[in-house]
């Protein structure tokens, strides 16, 4: 059974409480989401034993308690070592993305909203 470490840092949000984060598995090959292991504001370090079914952990930090969640994926468990969630890149479309396909990396805006993409 894989074990996986992560670091939440101490960070502020932009109404100026500490920032919420989540962390999540991710199961089988297509990027569904299964049961949560973790949920606070704050700093936390923790370790937790992944599930035979866990192909990855998402993480989710909410900058601004009014506006959804941003998120960020990681797949090699077995290699991660210790995940620092802080330094995760939550502005990269991920793999599974849970935006609609109407967005997409050449045209985020949306293009069933008639806005071009910025030239």
């Amino acid at each position: 059974m894989t074990e996986v470490s992560i670091s939440f840092p101490y960070v502020l949000n932009e109404q100026g409480r500490p920032m919420i984060w989540f962390g999540s598995w991710l199961v089988g090959e297509d990027g569904v989401e299964g049961e949560w292991f973790h949920s606070d504001r704050g700093s936390a370090e923790i370790r937790v034993a992944a599930p035979p079914s866990a192909t990855g952990v998402r993480i989710r930090r909410w900058p601004n308690d009014g506006f959804d969640a941003e998120y960020a994926d990681v797949f090699d468990l077995a290699g991660a070592g210790l995940i620092d969630a802080g330094v995760l890149d939550y502005d990269r479309r991920q793999r599974f993305s849970l935006l609609s396909e109407q967005f997409s990396d050449e045209n985020p805006w949306g293009r069933a909203r008639g806005i071009p993409a910025p030239v």
